[in-house]
């Protein structure tokens, strides 16, 4: 039986196939905003460039405020060098308090006398809160002046006269406390070596509630020679901090309240006719009070020598054994020199 003449037709009709198109290679260019050889030379990944991506998202404004940020931060720290300000140095350095004293007698000579800072010149102005520091070197321990106390630095009145600094003219004096001991009627501070002995007495003049003028003091003992001490005061209204090497020595708490006259806000170093020998270099002054990190801050030495005692010819002022008046006048004075210093 044949196949119906149908699909005899369809079972021999050619094979019709769909014409179809070869493909090619999709081709896609960029602009200059996109990768290029001068992101990364010898390389076209086709991709977008890092500045490209940047604009895209804003990342440029962010490193534009970085770089502004670094160039203001840099300002702020060489202006900060110049006139302190900031609260306290970046860099972990003293505050600006610390910072803003005023350093007087540099690099002077071995045998320089009569160093004075004038009174227009000085940046401390009240008696009861300042601060500074001073290089000593003790040459010898013998002098001519053995039996009074020889003169290392204080601020207060001018016995002698003297009004030039460096002068080596010794001048003279009628006041009979500074012919007798070799003390100013007026220090506020007072620094001085013993009468025999390398112990550095500290000080002050003080006012009682009563109106009694007290020369209240403490000594640093056993100064070594032909060392550089660096000594340091702080007096913060009823507390005077004493620092040796920039590291705190002893804390004194007054009996009175610190006095000084307006017209004797001088300083002197290596004074008049009693001078210690030896040298006498850096004075640093502050008008405020500045803190105990802010003191070592300032110098590197670390060596720390003995315990304070109270000072021969000074009121022995509360604080160091912890209450009040614990002696009277020491070293043959009598009250009456204590009563109107």
């Amino acid at each position: 039986m044949s196949a119906p003449p149908a699909l005899n037709r369809v079972m021999n009709a050619p094979a019709i196939l769909p014409k179809v198109s070869p493909i090619k290679p999709v081709e896609r260019s960029f602009n200059s905003a996109q990768i290029t050889s001068k992101a990364w030379p010898g390389i076209n990944t086709g991709l977008p460039g890092p500045s490209a991506l940047l604009n895209n998202y804003g990342g440029m404004y962010i490193v534009y405020a970085l770089v502004a940020a670094l160039v203001i931060g840099i300002t702020i720290v060489i202006v900060d060098a110049f006139y302190p300000f900031l609260p306290r140095n970046p860099f972990g350095g003293p505050s600006a308090t610390a910072r803003a004293g005023k350093t007087f007698w540099k690099n002077q000579n071995g045998d320089a006398q009569n160093l004075i800072v004038k009174a227009d010149e000085s940046p401390t102005f009240r008696p009861d809160t300042y601060s500074m520091t001073v290089q000593m070197l003790i040459g010898d321990s013998r002098t001519p002046a053995l039996g009074k106390y020889r003169h290392v630095l204080h601020r207060g009145s001018n016995p002698c006269g003297i009004t030039s600094s460096g002068s080596t003219a010794v001048g003279g004096s009628t006041d009979p406390i500074y012919t007798s001991l070799g003390l100013p009627n007026e220090m506020n501070p007072g620094l001085f070596l013993d009468n025999y002995k390398n112990d550095l007495c500290i000080f002050i003049h003080t006012v009682s509630s009563t109106g009694t003028m007290l020369r209240e003091s403490l000594v640093v003992e056993d100064l070594p020679l032909n060392q550089t001490i660096n000594i340091g005061l702080v007096s913060n209204s009823k507390i005077l901090e004493v620092y040796v090497n920039c590291r705190l020595y002893a804390t004194h708490l007054y009996s009175g309240t610190p006095v000084l006259s307006v017209t004797n806000n001088q300083w002197f170093g290596r004074y008049c006719s009693y001078p210690f020998l030896g040298s006498l270099s850096n004075l640093t002054l502050w008008d405020a009070p500045i803190t105990s990190q802010d003191m070592m801050r300032t110098c590197r030495s670390t060596k720390i020598l003995n315990a304070p005692q109270p000072c021969p010819g000074g009121l022995t002022g509360g604080g160091l054994t912890g209450g009040g008046l614990t002696g009277g006048l020491i070293g043959g004075l009598t009250s009456a020199l204590s009563g109107s210093l």
